[in-house]
């Protein structure tokens, strides 16, 4: 319980995974601009606007963290598209105000969507050439923490779910609710990815905090599929209608931000490297729902 780590944008889904892994083994601080959803009595809290250096300034101060784990991300895709000012100070611009304020081990997490998605899964060797706003303004990012002295871990993940009702944005809450209310979905089946589960992932933050490593590491799902297919093995484990789950192609939505298709990562790195193996999607799903009445 000695080292301190401080959690940025902590009361969201993988915030919430990742108080659950370390609370026991560290001394926590858990931050966002919201901290309503930050329920746990044990740890500390506090609000941090990491878009506001003299706040980033006083709170590392008052706790003097060994480690940040940052969270913190405007992940609305089509959002940071039609407010790519916003987008970048939050994506980017807070990570070099957090840089001007501490020293110690950093913890960043990235995305699949720094690549176009024409040829993935990819490795951390691929080249980066993202579509949309939010892919660079997370790859701007990526390039400030590689550009610095720090001692950096940047993790890219894609597809994080759970079902946590803190958040309007779970895949999971939203298949598993809308086929418990009998209304129809339509999923895209032209969307490629491995999806993770943000406990895995928070137990892969622990294991980057053990070992202490530097550098950017892949970490995913060990199944490759389409949003079609994770719905409908979603509705099989869940014991769900997948009658009411229709295909429908990325273009047909009309989205402002393009979407690369065949993303998702490759985690032969990290998997050797921490001796893992990535979980396999049913597994997750199954751990969640012996977990939580639903």
């Amino acid at each position: 319980m000695d080292k301190k780590v401080l959690i940025t944008g902590a009361s969201g889904q993988l915030g919430n995974s990742v108080i659950k892994i370390l609370y026991k083994k560290y001394n926590l601080i858990a931050t966002d601009i919201n901290i309503n959803n930050i329920n746990d009595t044990n740890i500390s809290y506090e609000v941090l606007d990491i878009t506001n250096s003299k706040n980033i300034k006083s709170i590392v101060s008052k706790y003097n963290p060994d480690i940040i784990i940052n969270l913190a991300s405007f992940t609305d895709v089509d959002g940071c598209e039609l407010n790519p000012e916003k987008a970048h100070l939050i994506n980017t611009k807070s990570v070099e105000l957090v840089l001007e304020n501490f020293d110690g081990q950093f913890i960043h997490i990235s995305t699949d969507y720094v690549f176009d998605g024409l040829n993935g899964p990819y490795s951390e060797r691929d080249s980066t050439n993202p579509l949309n706003v939010y892919g660079d303004t997370k790859l701007e990012a990526e390039m400030v923490l590689q550009d610095s002295s720090l001692n950096w871990c940047i993790l890219r993940t894609n597809v994080l779910f759970d079902y946590f009702q803190g958040t309007s944005a779970s895949f999971l809450n939203w298949v598993i609710d809308s086929l418990q209310s009998s209304k129809t979905i339509n999923i895209v089946n032209d969307q490629w990815n491995n999806p993770t589960w943000t406990q895995n992932f928070a137990e892969i933050i622990e294991l980057v905090i053990n070992k202490n490593v530097k550098g950017i590491y892949n970490y995913g799902g060990a199944d490759y599929l389409n949003r079609y297919e994770f719905a409908k093995i979603i509705a099989d484990v869940y014991d769900l209608d997948k009658s009411l789950i229709f295909q429908t192609s990325t273009d047909n939505l009309n989205q402002p931000a393009r979407r690369p298709l065949k993303g998702g990562l490759k985690t032969e790195k990290i998997e050797e490297e921490f001796d893992i193996k990535c979980v396999d999607l049913k597994t997750s799903l199954n751990m969640i729902k012996s977990q939580i009445a639903i």
